[in-house]
This record gives structure tokens, C-alpha cells and sequence, in this order.
């Protein structure tokens, strides 16, 4: 009884202190919840001031009662003069009573409308925007605001138009690309009766512009011709397929080879007439390849590669031709089929060099060995150099070609010279544009530095038209060239020009007369007085002379007679590989220790 007495009273004792400590927890959580939800609003007043979206509150009647600083930046309203007002005063005037019926009955059936919309900055710039309003709803399910969320996106339409642009059309013409022209020839409907006429046309020598005149100049005669096509082919469709070649489709009243014939005189007709450059007027020579569509049997696409393959063929005849497809030109024997082969040839191992003697003509023995290049294709066999170097030539491949050549020259040479057996002088061609590389010289210095050959061993033969250029350009990679003492010659001289007088100023060691001033000798009066007097002309200017394409005796006793230094032909050896070459060189060095 004393027990419980006592614990009632320490428990009456106690209370005043629970019930003061129940309060003050009381008081702490209050202050605990209200410094959270501060937190909390001033949190979402950050979220809401800073977003990057545009945001808009309204109440039920459409009245504004709050926007951020994003909605102030894309109007260019205050908050000050849109909170009372209707968002009404950011209508652009583009959409109409439907669209926006649309909108309320979305929002007011399911909540939320979603999509894009125009409005109106305060300046009057029309934008468009991504916009998203969401009703706000009460505990009883009733609506009590909305709120409005937007991106302004204009920019972003404008980049996809951009965007659309450069990928249907030509960035420097405004013309449609490839892809476009063929999308929109792939609704046409040809037949029989109404064919089209698909051709691509190229302008020769369009690099010479872009080297000259600069790419400005190039661009600028691009757009002239482009325009000239818009205006010459109304009636049909125009692209730019490439750099320097366009795509022109044209429709035809019949089928017949007169009508397109006639329809490319008129491109030609409009087209050839001189062009305004720098203030000069110039005129250009431009390659045809067309085919005839005339079936939906016929993809569009293999119709452009029909034009394709005639343009080269018409390119392989020379500037300013003319060429139609035929089943002849999907055949291997086709210029593209070659041009794709011989891009392939150097990974594939299918190239290989041969080697002529060029021999002294007073012992027979070889002198140097003349590098010539052969390609052999898996398909198509051998393929004759005078096929295949024009094509690289043209289509920007000799310039690499000419650089391996080099290389695997000197390489093989440099192992002769190992083994005792390589001749004087190793011979390499050099094609006039394989020389007009600003690497050129700088290449060729550095392989000789590879190999570790002697630059006096390796003689570079080039063609007249490199010296009779006597640019400053040229004249300092001769003389460059020169200095270092590697051996010139002047290949074929006699077929370009005429004119010697471009001899006496240049460094060149030595003359190559061509074959067709050997083939008559010693019976043919014109061909004997020719090659004499060249022969006197190199003596008295300390130049050596060789005779290209000796095929007998008698030529090779009276060209001997007559003091020409070094002979090369048939009669003294064919080109040959290198295992030949080498047992004909160590064949040499044996009769020479023999003897």
C-alpha cells in the first residue's frame, strides 16, 4: 500500500514535467515542418524561376497569375504586363477556331494538351513553340488551376529546314543533290512513248580553273553553268551530281537516237558559250555520257549508272565528246571497270615493274635499265600501260602510282648494287602530272635517302611538254632536281614540239629521240636528216642522246656511225621482270670477269 502510494505521488510530482517536455517536442516538430516547407517553397521558386521552359499559371478563368523569368526572356513581356491578362495576347493569328477547340476540349476531357503551337513575342516576331498545359485539380476532384509549360523551338525548325536543305539540294548551286533527283525521277512514269533522256555532263579540265583562277573562281563558273542548265532545260530536271559533272534528265516525244541527239546539240548550243572569269571570257569543252529510260523495269539508279559508264567511255575519247550507253560498256573492258580495278591494283599486288635495257652503242653493254610499269588484272589480264596511265592521269590516281613506282625502283635497284650487279643508272618515266606535285621533289629526295642511292645513279625521263613549261614553278624543281644530280632526260623528243630553243636553258643531261624518227633509218632520207642534226644539236650542247625503238642491225650500226651515245629497242633486249633482269645483269658481270 506504501508502495503505490509513494509511486502516485512521484508520478503526480513528475507530470507538470512531461506535459512541459510533450509541449516543447510539440513546438520543435511545428517549427521543424514549417522550416521544411520554407525550404521546400523557396526550392520550387528556384525550380520555377530558373528552368529553362517557359512556364504559365492561370486560374480556372483564364486569367494569369504567374509566370517566370524564362516566359519574359522568349515574349518579351514583364510579368508585370501579363499577370491579369489572358495568354490571348501572345496569339500569332495563324491558327483558327478549330485548332484551338481542339485544345480546350483535350485539356478539359483528358487533362493535358500536348503539341506545337504559334504565338507572338511582344516585338511581333512570330515563334513556335512545344507546348504542354496540364490542369491542376483539388482534392475533390475540381479544377483549380493550369499550368503551362513551353520550349520555344524556333531555332531548332529552322536548323531541321537548314538541315532538309543541304541534304536535298547542293550547298554552292541551290541545284537538287543525286539522291533528290532520283527520288523525284522515281515518280515519273516512262515508257515507249515518252522515254526520258538521262545524261551526265562534265566539264573537261575543270581542275585547270581551281589551279589557276583559285576556288572562288571554280565556284563562281559552277554557278553560271548551273544556272545556264536551269535555263536551257526547262522542261526537265537538274542536279549536281559531283564536283564538276551534272545530272540533266530530259523528257522525249519518241525514242529515237535523232531526238536525244538533237535534245544534247541544244544542251551543247546553250552551254558552250563563253563564260565571264576574272573579266575574261573563256570558253569550256564539256564531256556527254546519256542513256535512254524508257521502262519501270528499269531502276532509276541503274539508268544514272548507265550514264555513268558512258560519260567515262565519252571521257576515254578525248575532251568534248559525246558517248550513249550500250550493253558493251557493263562488259570489264570499260573505262569505270578499269578505273576501279587499277584504285585496287597496288593492295591487290596486281602491279609489277619491268625493266629495258638502254645499252652503250659502241660495246652493247647495258647502261642503265629503263623502269616500266605492268599491271596485271585477274580478270581482264594484261592491261596495256597506254590503257591504263591516261586513266590516272585523268581520275587523279598518278600521282601515287608514279610514287611507288619510285620506290620499288630504287628498292630493287639498291639490291642489285648489294650484289654486285646493277648498271650505271636505273631509268624511271615521270608523268607531267605525277611532276606537277608540289611533293614531288621533296618524294623523290627522300626515297634516294631510303634506298641510300646515289642521286647521279637515278636519271628521271620526262616528257617535252614539262620543259617547254617554263613556268618560275618548273624552272625551280629542275634546277632543285638538277642540283642534287639527279640525271634529266627528255623522253619521246621530237612528237610535242618543235621549238628547240628551250634546250640551251635547262639542266638536262640527256635526249630521248622517239621511235618514230628511228623506224625509217638509215633508208629514209627525212628521218636521217632529222636525227643528225639532233645529234649535232646535243653534241655542241653537251647532252648524251639515245635512240628509242631499234630493231635491227642496220639501224643500230648506222645510228653507232653516227655518234649517238646509247641505243634502246627490241634488238637489244624487251622489257622483262626482275628475276629475268637480274640473271641478265649477273650474266653481264660473268662476261665481264671472263673476258
Amino acid at each position: 500500500m506504501n508502495n503505490n502510494i509513494q509511486l502516485l505521488s512521484a508520478a503526480l510530482i513528475a507530470l507538470p514535467l512531461v506535459l512541459a517536455l510533450g509541449f516543447m517536442l510539440g513546438q520543435w516538430f511545428k517549427a521543424y515542418r514549417e522550416r521544411t516547407q520554407t525550404t521546400t517553397l523557396m526550392l520550387l521558386s528556384e525550380v520555377f524561376d530558373h528552368t529553362h521552359d517557359g512556364v504559365t499559371i492561370t486560374d480556372t478563368t483564364g486569367t494569369i497569375i504567374a509566370v517566370n523569368r524564362t516566359f519574359t526572356q522568349v515574349t518579351g513581356y514583364s510579368e508585370d504586363e501579363v499577370v491579369g491578362n489572358n495568354p490571348r495576347l501572345l496569339s500569332s493569328g495563324y491558327h483558327d477556331a478549330d485548332f484551338y477547340k481542339s485544345y480546350w476540349d483535350a485539356l478539359m476531357n483528358e487533362g493535358i494538351w500536348q503539341g506545337e503551337i504559334w504565338n507572338r513575342r511582344k516585338d511581333g516576331e512570330v515563334y513556335l513553340e512545344w507546348l504542354t498545359c496540364k490542369t491542376v485539380k483539388n482534392n475533390n476532384n475540381e479544377i483549380t488551376h493550369f499550368v503551362a509549360v513551353f520550349s520555344d523551338i524556333t531555332e531548332h525548325r529552322r536548323q531541321e529546314k537548314r538541315l532538309e536543305q543541304a541534304t536535298e539540294n547542293d550547298r554552292l548551286t541551290g541545284l537538287p543533290n543525286t539522291a533528290s533527283i532520283l527520288r523525284e525521277l522515281s515518280k515519273k512514269t516512262p515508257n515507249v512513248q515518252h522515254p526520258w533522256c538521262v545524261l551526265l555532263l562534265d566539264i573537261d579540265k575543270f581542275r585547270l580553273v581551281n589551279s589557276s583562277y583559285g576556288f572562288a573562281v571554280g565556284d563562281q563558273l559552277l554557278n553560271n553553268i548551273a544556272k545556264r542548265l536551269q535555263g536551257c532545260c526547262t522542261q526537265g530536271l537538274i542536279a549536281r551530281h559531283s564536283a564538276d559533272v551534272f545530272i540533266v534528265a530530259t523528257p522525249l516525244i519518241n525514242a529515237t537516237e535523232e531526238e536525244q541527239l538533237a535534245t544534247i546539240s541544244r544542251l551543247r548550243d546553250c552551254i558552250s558559250k563563253p563564260f565571264s572569269v576574272l573579266g575574261r571570257l573563256m570558253e569550256f569543252n564539256f564531256s556527254v555520257g546519256a542513256t535512254l529510260w524508257n521502262t519501270t523495269d528499269v531502276a532509276v539508279n541503274t539508268a544514272l549508272q548507265e550514264a555513268e559508264l558512258a560519260l567515262h567511255a565519252s571521257k576515254s575519247r578525248g575532251a568534248g565528246q559525246t558517248r550513249f550507253y550500250s550493253d558493251d560498256l557493263r562488259t570489264d573492258q570499260n573505262p569505270l571497270a578499269y578505273l576501279q580495278g587499277l584504285r585496287e591494283a597496288l593492295g591487290n599486288n596486281e602491279l609489277a615493274l619491268f625493266y629495258q635495257p638502254l645499252v652503250l652503242a659502241t660495246t652493247g653493254k647495258i647502261h642503265a635499265l629503263e623502269v616500266l610499269l605492268r599491271w596485271t588484272h585477274p580478270v581482264m589480264g594484261n592491261v596495256p600501260p597506254d590503257h591504263f596511265i591516261p586513266l590516272a592521269e585523268r581520275n587523279g590516281l598518278m600521282e601515287p602510282l608514279g610514287h611507288w613506282v619510285l620506290q620499288q625502283a630504287l628498292k630493287q635497284y639498291a639490291s642489285w648494287q648489294k650484289s654486285g650487279i646493277a648498271p650505271p643508272h636505273i631509268a624511271v618515266n615521270v608523268s607531267p602530272i605525277e611532276f606537277q606535285s608540289e611533293h614531288f621533289v621533296g618524294n623523290v629526295v627522300a626515297a634516294l635517302k631510303k634506298y641510300q642511292v646515289k642521286p647521279h645513279c637515278l636519271e628521271l625521263e620526262l616528257t617535252e611538254g614539262v620543259f617547254v613549261q617554263q613556268d618560275p614553278s618548273t624552272l625551280e624543281k629542275l634546277a632543285t632536281l638538277s642540283k642534287h644530280g639527279i640525271n634529266l632526260a627528255i623522253d619521246d623528243f621530237g612528237t610535242g614540239y618543235s621549238s628547240l630553243a628551250y634546250l640551251k636553258h635547262l639542266p638536262v643531261n640527256q635526249l630521248k629521240l622517239d621511235r618514230a624518227f628511228i623506224q625509217g633509218l638509215p633508208e629514209n632520207e627525212a628521218d636521217r636528216a632529222i636525227v643528225e642534226s639532233t645529234l649535232a644539236l646535243c653534241k655542241g650542247l653537251k647532252m648524251s642522246v639515245v635512240a628509242e625503238g631499234v630493231e635491227n642491225i642496220e639501224q643500230a650500226n648506222y645510228l653507232r656511225s653516227q655518234g649517238c651515245d646509247y641505243i634502246q629497242g627490241f634488238f637489244y633486249g624487251r622489257p622483262i621482270n626482275q628475276e629475268l633482269t637480274s640473271k641478265l645483269l649477273t650474266d653481264q658481270k660473268n662476261d665481264a670477269i671472263s673476258t
